[in-house]
Protein backbone atom coordinates (compact mmCIF):
# COMPACT_ATOMS: atom_id res chain seq x y z
CA UNK A 1 0.00 0.00 0.00
CA UNK A 2 1.22 3.43 -0.88
CA UNK A 3 2.56 5.89 2.25
CA UNK A 4 0.87 9.18 2.24
CA UNK A 5 3.66 11.69 1.61
CA UNK A 6 4.91 13.87 3.73
CA UNK A 7 5.18 17.56 3.59
CA UNK A 8 1.54 18.80 2.56
CA UNK A 9 0.64 20.67 5.98
CA UNK A 10 0.90 23.88 3.50
CA UNK A 11 -2.18 22.56 1.55
CA UNK A 12 -4.19 21.49 4.61
CA UNK A 13 -3.86 25.27 5.69
CA UNK A 14 -5.99 26.68 2.49
CA UNK A 15 -9.69 27.26 2.42
CA UNK A 16 -11.89 24.80 0.35
CA UNK A 17 -12.17 25.88 -2.66
CA UNK A 18 -15.61 24.05 -2.36
CA UNK A 19 -17.90 23.94 0.63
CA UNK A 20 -20.50 20.89 0.69
CA UNK A 21 -23.37 21.63 2.99
CA UNK A 22 -25.33 18.56 3.82
CA UNK A 23 -28.91 19.51 4.67
CA UNK A 24 -29.94 15.94 5.84
CA UNK A 25 -29.51 11.99 5.15
CA UNK A 26 -32.41 9.96 4.64
CA UNK A 27 -32.93 6.52 6.39
CA UNK A 28 -32.26 4.50 3.26
CA UNK A 29 -28.58 6.81 3.32
CA UNK A 30 -29.55 9.18 0.61
CA UNK A 31 -28.04 12.17 1.06
CA UNK A 32 -29.32 16.03 0.17
CA UNK A 33 -27.07 19.15 0.43
CA UNK A 34 -25.64 22.17 -1.22
CA UNK A 35 -22.44 22.57 -3.30
CA UNK A 36 -21.35 25.66 -2.82
CA UNK A 37 -18.41 27.15 -5.41
CA UNK A 38 -16.85 30.31 -6.40
CA UNK A 39 -19.75 30.43 -9.25
CA UNK A 40 -22.51 29.93 -7.40
CA UNK A 41 -24.46 27.23 -5.40
CA UNK A 42 -26.11 23.93 -6.87
CA UNK A 43 -28.50 21.17 -4.97
CA UNK A 44 -27.20 17.83 -4.61
CA UNK A 45 -27.74 15.18 -5.69
CA UNK A 46 -27.23 16.60 -9.11
CA UNK A 47 -26.62 15.57 -12.81
CA UNK A 48 -24.08 17.34 -14.92
CA UNK A 49 -24.35 17.10 -18.49
CA UNK A 50 -21.48 16.60 -21.01
CA UNK A 51 -20.44 19.31 -22.67
CA UNK A 52 -17.50 17.14 -24.14
CA UNK A 53 -16.12 19.90 -26.50
CA UNK A 54 -17.24 22.40 -24.77
CA UNK A 55 -20.68 22.63 -26.39
CA UNK A 56 -23.85 20.15 -27.28
CA UNK A 57 -24.19 18.53 -30.58
CA UNK A 58 -27.85 19.93 -30.73
CA UNK A 59 -28.77 21.98 -28.12
CA UNK A 60 -27.29 25.81 -27.11
CA UNK A 61 -26.61 27.05 -23.74
CA UNK A 62 -29.59 28.76 -23.04
CA UNK A 63 -31.20 25.61 -23.55
CA UNK A 64 -29.35 23.54 -20.87
CA UNK A 65 -29.92 26.35 -18.85
CA UNK A 66 -33.96 26.71 -19.48
CA UNK A 67 -33.82 22.40 -18.83
CA UNK A 68 -32.59 23.44 -15.03
CA UNK A 69 -29.12 22.54 -15.90
CA UNK A 70 -26.67 24.34 -13.39
CA UNK A 71 -23.41 22.61 -13.73
CA UNK A 72 -21.94 20.54 -16.14
CA UNK A 73 -18.70 18.40 -17.64
CA UNK A 74 -16.00 19.45 -20.10
CA UNK A 75 -13.51 17.10 -21.46
CA UNK A 76 -10.20 17.90 -20.95
CA UNK A 77 -8.75 15.74 -22.96
CA UNK A 78 -10.77 16.93 -26.40
CA UNK A 79 -10.13 19.92 -25.58
CA UNK A 80 -6.40 19.79 -24.83
CA UNK A 81 -6.14 18.65 -28.31
CA UNK A 82 -8.51 21.19 -29.89
CA UNK A 83 -8.70 23.98 -29.61
CA UNK A 84 -5.89 24.19 -27.10
CA UNK A 85 -4.98 25.62 -24.26
CA UNK A 86 -3.96 29.10 -25.86
CA UNK A 87 -7.42 29.77 -26.93
CA UNK A 88 -8.70 29.78 -23.62
CA UNK A 89 -6.62 31.94 -22.12
CA UNK A 90 -6.94 34.04 -24.70
CA UNK A 91 -10.80 34.01 -23.68
CA UNK A 92 -10.31 33.70 -20.06
CA UNK A 93 -11.69 30.18 -19.67
CA UNK A 94 -14.16 28.33 -20.68
CA UNK A 95 -17.38 30.12 -19.09
CA UNK A 96 -16.76 32.95 -21.82
CA UNK A 97 -15.59 31.22 -24.01
CA UNK A 98 -18.71 28.74 -24.66
CA UNK A 99 -21.36 31.87 -22.99
CA UNK A 100 -21.68 29.62 -19.70
CA UNK A 101 -22.48 31.35 -16.78
CA UNK A 102 -22.76 28.14 -14.78
CA UNK A 103 -20.38 25.83 -12.71
CA UNK A 104 -18.20 23.96 -15.49
CA UNK A 105 -16.37 20.39 -14.21
CA UNK A 106 -13.99 19.22 -15.84
CA UNK A 107 -12.35 15.67 -15.88
CA UNK A 108 -8.75 14.54 -16.33
CA UNK A 109 -8.49 12.68 -19.54
CA UNK A 110 -8.13 9.29 -17.63
CA UNK A 111 -10.61 7.85 -19.69
CA UNK A 112 -10.10 8.71 -22.71
CA UNK A 113 -6.65 7.22 -22.61
CA UNK A 114 -8.56 4.03 -21.42
CA UNK A 115 -10.92 4.62 -24.53
CA UNK A 116 -7.78 5.25 -26.97
CA UNK A 117 -6.79 2.15 -29.49
CA UNK A 118 -3.37 0.56 -29.15
CA UNK A 119 -1.64 3.44 -29.91
CA UNK A 120 -0.53 4.63 -26.22
CA UNK A 121 1.35 3.66 -23.57
CA UNK A 122 1.38 4.88 -20.24
CA UNK A 123 4.47 5.61 -18.13
CA UNK A 124 5.21 6.83 -14.99
CA UNK A 125 5.59 9.88 -16.60
CA UNK A 126 1.63 9.89 -18.19
CA UNK A 127 0.08 8.74 -20.99
CA UNK A 128 1.61 9.08 -24.29
CA UNK A 129 -0.77 8.88 -27.36
CA UNK A 130 -0.98 9.82 -30.85
CA UNK A 131 -3.07 13.17 -31.80
CA UNK A 132 -6.41 11.65 -33.76
CA UNK A 133 -6.55 15.14 -35.34
CA UNK A 134 -2.99 15.50 -37.04
CA UNK A 135 -0.73 12.50 -35.58
CA UNK A 136 1.24 14.35 -33.62
CA UNK A 137 2.64 13.01 -30.13
CA UNK A 138 1.25 14.33 -27.30
CA UNK A 139 2.19 13.16 -23.13
CA UNK A 140 -1.04 13.81 -20.73
CA UNK A 141 0.42 13.94 -17.32
CA UNK A 142 -0.48 14.42 -13.84
CA UNK A 143 1.26 18.06 -14.12
CA UNK A 144 -0.48 19.05 -18.24
CA UNK A 145 -3.93 17.53 -16.90
CA UNK A 146 -4.08 20.20 -14.18
CA UNK A 147 -2.54 22.83 -16.50
CA UNK A 148 -5.01 22.77 -18.91
CA UNK A 149 -8.02 22.73 -16.49
CA UNK A 150 -6.37 25.36 -15.26
CA UNK A 151 -6.44 26.81 -18.79
CA UNK A 152 -10.30 25.77 -19.35
CA UNK A 153 -10.61 27.70 -15.75
CA UNK A 154 -13.36 25.23 -14.58
CA UNK A 155 -14.58 25.21 -10.91
CA UNK A 156 -13.91 21.81 -10.11
CA UNK A 157 -10.72 19.47 -11.44
CA UNK A 158 -10.02 15.77 -11.65
CA UNK A 159 -6.70 14.10 -10.91
CA UNK A 160 -5.51 11.95 -13.63
CA UNK A 161 -6.33 8.27 -12.66
CA UNK A 162 -5.66 5.49 -14.38
CA UNK A 163 -8.74 3.44 -15.57
CA UNK A 164 -8.47 0.07 -16.56
CA UNK A 165 -11.23 -2.73 -17.62
CA UNK A 166 -13.04 -3.76 -14.30
CA UNK A 167 -12.38 -7.34 -15.33
CA UNK A 168 -9.05 -6.67 -14.51
CA UNK A 169 -7.24 -9.30 -12.59
CA UNK A 170 -6.18 -8.16 -8.89
CA UNK A 171 -2.41 -7.24 -9.35
CA UNK A 172 -3.24 -5.28 -12.43
CA UNK A 173 -6.44 -3.43 -10.49
CA UNK A 174 -3.58 -2.78 -7.87
CA UNK A 175 -0.92 -1.52 -10.22
CA UNK A 176 -3.33 0.80 -11.80
CA UNK A 177 -4.66 1.83 -8.54
CA UNK A 178 -1.36 2.91 -6.82
CA UNK A 179 -0.27 4.52 -9.91
CA UNK A 180 -3.87 6.72 -9.53
CA UNK A 181 -2.56 7.32 -6.17
CA UNK A 182 0.92 8.65 -7.04
CA UNK A 183 -0.46 11.03 -9.91
CA UNK A 184 -3.16 12.43 -7.47
CA UNK A 185 0.04 13.44 -5.47
CA UNK A 186 1.28 15.24 -8.37
CA UNK A 187 -1.77 16.84 -9.00
CA UNK A 188 -1.77 18.32 -5.68
CA UNK A 189 1.70 19.74 -6.03
CA UNK A 190 0.53 20.98 -9.81
CA UNK A 191 -2.18 22.47 -8.89
CA UNK A 192 -0.26 23.94 -5.58
CA UNK A 193 2.41 25.48 -7.89
CA UNK A 194 0.04 27.67 -9.17
CA UNK A 195 -2.86 27.92 -7.38
CA UNK A 196 -6.07 29.28 -9.25
CA UNK A 197 -8.59 29.04 -6.13
CA UNK A 198 -9.93 26.08 -7.81
CA UNK A 199 -11.30 22.87 -6.40
CA UNK A 200 -9.80 19.35 -6.85
CA UNK A 201 -11.62 15.86 -6.02
CA UNK A 202 -9.49 12.87 -5.91
CA UNK A 203 -10.54 9.50 -7.77
CA UNK A 204 -11.03 6.13 -5.38
CA UNK A 205 -9.84 3.34 -7.64
CA UNK A 206 -9.44 -0.63 -7.03
CA UNK A 207 -12.21 -1.97 -9.83
CA UNK A 208 -14.04 -4.56 -7.80
CA UNK A 209 -11.97 -5.83 -5.09
CA UNK A 210 -13.34 -4.97 -1.74
CA UNK A 211 -10.18 -4.45 0.16
CA UNK A 212 -8.69 -2.39 -2.88
CA UNK A 213 -11.27 0.60 -2.74
CA UNK A 214 -10.42 0.43 0.89
CA UNK A 215 -7.13 1.17 0.22
CA UNK A 216 -8.07 3.35 -2.10
CA UNK A 217 -10.36 5.71 -0.25
CA UNK A 218 -7.98 5.27 2.78
CA UNK A 219 -5.00 6.89 1.01
CA UNK A 220 -7.04 9.36 -0.79
CA UNK A 221 -9.03 11.01 2.53
CA UNK A 222 -5.97 11.64 4.08
CA UNK A 223 -5.24 14.06 1.41
CA UNK A 224 -6.64 17.37 1.38
CA UNK A 225 -8.81 17.07 -1.31
CA UNK A 226 -12.32 19.19 -2.09
CA UNK A 227 -14.55 16.16 -2.83
CA UNK A 228 -13.85 12.59 -3.69
CA UNK A 229 -15.24 10.83 -7.16
CA UNK A 230 -15.78 6.58 -7.45
CA UNK A 231 -14.07 6.03 -10.55
CA UNK A 232 -13.11 2.86 -13.09
CA UNK A 233 -16.92 1.52 -12.79
CA UNK A 234 -19.05 1.11 -16.07
CA UNK A 235 -16.31 -0.23 -17.84
CA UNK A 236 -16.98 -3.94 -17.54
CA UNK A 237 -18.61 -5.18 -14.28
CA UNK A 238 -21.83 -6.01 -13.62
CA UNK A 239 -24.87 -4.42 -11.97
CA UNK A 240 -24.04 -6.35 -8.77
CA UNK A 241 -20.82 -5.25 -8.73
CA UNK A 242 -20.99 -1.39 -9.34
CA UNK A 243 -23.60 -1.20 -6.88
CA UNK A 244 -21.63 -3.22 -4.53
CA UNK A 245 -18.48 -1.17 -5.20
CA UNK A 246 -20.37 2.02 -4.69
CA UNK A 247 -21.64 1.62 -1.54
CA UNK A 248 -18.14 -0.13 -0.05
CA UNK A 249 -16.63 3.61 -1.79
CA UNK A 250 -19.40 5.61 -0.18
CA UNK A 251 -19.04 4.16 3.16
CA UNK A 252 -15.35 5.12 3.74
CA UNK A 253 -15.60 8.20 2.06
CA UNK A 254 -15.80 11.22 4.62
CA UNK A 255 -19.37 12.65 5.41
CA UNK A 256 -18.84 16.57 4.88
CA UNK A 257 -17.43 16.38 1.28
CA UNK A 258 -18.91 15.83 -2.20
CA UNK A 259 -19.57 12.12 -3.29
CA UNK A 260 -18.95 11.97 -7.60
CA UNK A 261 -20.12 8.37 -9.26
CA UNK A 262 -18.20 9.20 -12.80
CA UNK A 263 -19.72 8.47 -15.83
CA UNK A 264 -23.07 6.82 -14.40
CA UNK A 265 -25.38 6.64 -16.33
CA UNK A 266 -29.10 5.48 -17.32
CA UNK A 267 -31.74 6.90 -14.67
CA UNK A 268 -32.33 3.83 -12.70
CA UNK A 269 -28.42 3.89 -12.25
CA UNK A 270 -28.87 7.18 -10.75
CA UNK A 271 -32.05 6.09 -8.51
CA UNK A 272 -29.54 3.36 -7.56
CA UNK A 273 -26.81 5.23 -6.45
CA UNK A 274 -28.31 7.75 -4.64
CA UNK A 275 -29.41 4.98 -2.33
CA UNK A 276 -26.04 4.50 -1.72
CA UNK A 277 -24.93 7.78 -1.07
CA UNK A 278 -23.98 9.85 -3.76
CA UNK A 279 -23.81 13.19 -4.86
CA UNK A 280 -22.61 14.15 -8.06
CA UNK A 281 -23.79 12.17 -11.71
CA UNK A 282 -22.74 12.85 -15.37
CA UNK A 283 -23.03 10.78 -18.31
CA UNK A 284 -23.30 11.34 -22.27
CA UNK A 285 -26.77 8.74 -22.19
CA UNK A 286 -29.08 11.51 -22.28
CA UNK A 287 -28.01 13.47 -25.77
CA UNK A 288 -26.32 9.68 -26.79
CA UNK A 289 -30.00 8.44 -26.87
CA UNK A 290 -31.75 10.84 -27.99
CA UNK A 291 -29.32 10.97 -31.43
CA UNK A 292 -30.47 7.03 -31.50
CA UNK A 293 -34.15 8.15 -31.11
CA UNK A 294 -34.90 7.29 -27.58
CA UNK A 295 -36.99 9.63 -25.31
CA UNK A 296 -36.64 9.10 -21.00
CA UNK A 297 -40.05 9.57 -19.84
CA UNK A 298 -41.88 8.65 -16.16
CA UNK A 299 -43.54 5.93 -18.09
CA UNK A 300 -40.41 3.95 -19.49
CA UNK A 301 -38.13 4.41 -21.93
CA UNK A 302 -39.76 5.28 -25.32
CA UNK A 303 -38.26 4.35 -28.98
CA UNK A 304 -40.07 7.36 -30.61
CA UNK A 305 -39.42 6.31 -34.45
CA UNK A 306 -41.34 3.07 -33.78
CA UNK A 307 -44.48 3.26 -36.26
CA UNK A 308 -46.71 2.48 -33.57
CA UNK A 309 -46.30 6.46 -32.66
CA UNK A 310 -46.97 7.41 -36.18
CA UNK A 311 -50.84 9.14 -35.15
CA UNK A 312 -50.23 9.00 -31.87
CA UNK A 313 -51.45 13.40 -30.73
CA UNK A 314 -49.97 12.73 -27.25
CA UNK A 315 -47.00 14.44 -26.18
CA UNK A 316 -43.58 12.81 -25.76
CA UNK A 317 -44.37 12.63 -21.49
CA UNK A 318 -47.38 13.91 -19.61
CA UNK A 319 -45.25 14.70 -16.71
CA UNK A 320 -42.70 16.64 -18.43
CA UNK A 321 -42.52 20.47 -18.86
CA UNK A 322 -40.33 21.18 -21.84
CA UNK A 323 -41.43 22.93 -24.81
CA UNK A 324 -41.10 19.63 -26.83
CA UNK A 325 -43.50 17.96 -24.71
CA UNK A 326 -45.83 21.09 -24.61
CA UNK A 327 -46.12 21.82 -28.22
CA UNK A 328 -45.10 18.54 -30.42
CA UNK A 329 -46.77 15.24 -30.50
CA UNK A 330 -45.40 11.72 -30.45
CA UNK A 331 -46.59 11.27 -33.87
CA UNK A 332 -44.43 14.42 -35.20
CA UNK A 333 -41.52 13.04 -34.03
CA UNK A 334 -42.24 10.02 -35.21
CA UNK A 335 -41.88 11.58 -38.71
CA UNK A 336 -38.99 13.28 -37.36
CA UNK A 337 -36.70 10.41 -36.32
CA UNK A 338 -38.36 8.14 -39.26
CA UNK A 339 -36.80 10.47 -41.71
CA UNK A 340 -33.71 10.99 -39.80
CA UNK A 341 -33.95 14.96 -39.76
CA UNK A 342 -31.71 16.83 -37.29
CA UNK A 343 -34.24 18.64 -35.61
CA UNK A 344 -35.64 15.20 -34.39
CA UNK A 345 -32.54 14.79 -32.69
CA UNK A 346 -32.55 18.20 -30.80
CA UNK A 347 -36.18 18.05 -29.77
CA UNK A 348 -35.11 14.84 -28.01
CA UNK A 349 -32.30 16.05 -26.68
CA UNK A 350 -33.84 18.86 -24.80
CA UNK A 351 -36.43 16.62 -23.49
CA UNK A 352 -34.02 14.03 -22.22
CA UNK A 353 -31.73 16.89 -20.66
CA UNK A 354 -35.35 18.23 -18.77
CA UNK A 355 -36.03 14.97 -17.79
CA UNK A 356 -32.88 14.14 -16.13
CA UNK A 357 -33.13 17.53 -14.58
CA UNK A 358 -36.66 16.66 -13.00
CA UNK A 359 -35.25 13.21 -11.86
CA UNK A 360 -32.93 14.61 -9.47
CA UNK A 361 -35.07 17.01 -8.14
CA UNK A 362 -37.93 14.29 -7.68
CA UNK A 363 -35.11 12.36 -5.82
CA UNK A 364 -34.30 15.65 -3.48
CA UNK A 365 -37.03 15.82 -2.71
CA UNK A 366 -38.20 12.68 -1.28
CA UNK A 367 -34.55 12.39 0.49
CA UNK A 368 -35.78 16.08 2.28
CA UNK A 369 -38.91 14.73 3.03
CA UNK A 370 -37.45 11.62 4.83
CA UNK A 371 -39.25 9.34 2.06
CA UNK A 372 -37.28 8.45 -0.53
CA UNK A 373 -37.57 4.67 0.40
CA UNK A 374 -40.89 5.30 -1.37
CA UNK A 375 -39.94 7.59 -3.92
CA UNK A 376 -37.16 4.73 -4.89
CA UNK A 377 -39.83 2.10 -5.17
CA UNK A 378 -41.87 4.45 -7.33
CA UNK A 379 -39.27 5.95 -9.52
CA UNK A 380 -38.23 2.37 -9.98
CA UNK A 381 -41.04 0.48 -11.30
CA UNK A 382 -42.14 3.89 -13.68
CA UNK A 383 -38.76 4.36 -15.53
CA UNK A 384 -37.61 0.71 -15.95
CA UNK A 385 -35.89 -0.24 -19.13
CA UNK A 386 -36.17 -4.67 -20.09
CA UNK A 387 -32.63 -4.17 -19.51
CA UNK A 388 -32.77 -2.75 -16.40
CA UNK A 389 -35.50 -5.91 -15.35
CA UNK A 390 -32.96 -7.89 -17.10
CA UNK A 391 -29.89 -7.31 -15.02
CA UNK A 392 -32.44 -7.13 -11.92
CA UNK A 393 -33.28 -10.42 -12.40
CA UNK A 394 -29.56 -11.54 -12.76
CA UNK A 395 -29.14 -9.68 -9.57
CA UNK A 396 -31.35 -11.68 -7.67
CA UNK A 397 -29.90 -14.96 -8.92
CA UNK A 398 -26.52 -13.87 -8.02
CA UNK A 399 -27.76 -13.43 -4.59
CA UNK A 400 -29.69 -16.24 -4.50
CA UNK A 401 -26.37 -18.55 -5.60
CA UNK A 402 -24.22 -16.25 -2.67
CA UNK A 403 -26.36 -17.14 -0.27
CA UNK A 404 -26.68 -20.74 -1.15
Amino acid sequence: MDAVPAGHDGYKRRPMAVRFELLTTDPTGARAGILHTRRGSFKTPMFMPVATHAGFRHLAMEEVKEAGASILLANTYHLMLRPGAEVFKRFGGIHPFMQWDGGVLTDSGGFQIFSLPEDRLITEKGAHFRSFYDNSRQLLSPESSIAMQQAINSEIMMVLDVCIDSRTDEAGTREAMERTHRWAVRSLEAKAARDTGQAMFGIVQGGVFPHLRDESADFLTKLPFDGFAIGGLAVGETKVERESMTLRATASLPADKPRYLMGVGTPTDLVEAVLRGVDMFDCIIPTKMAQQGYAYTFSGLVRISRSVFRLSDEPLDAECDCYVCKRYTRGYLQHLMRGKHHLGSRFLSVHNVRHYQKLMGRIREGILGGTYAQVYRELKAAIATPKDLKDEANAREVTLKEVG
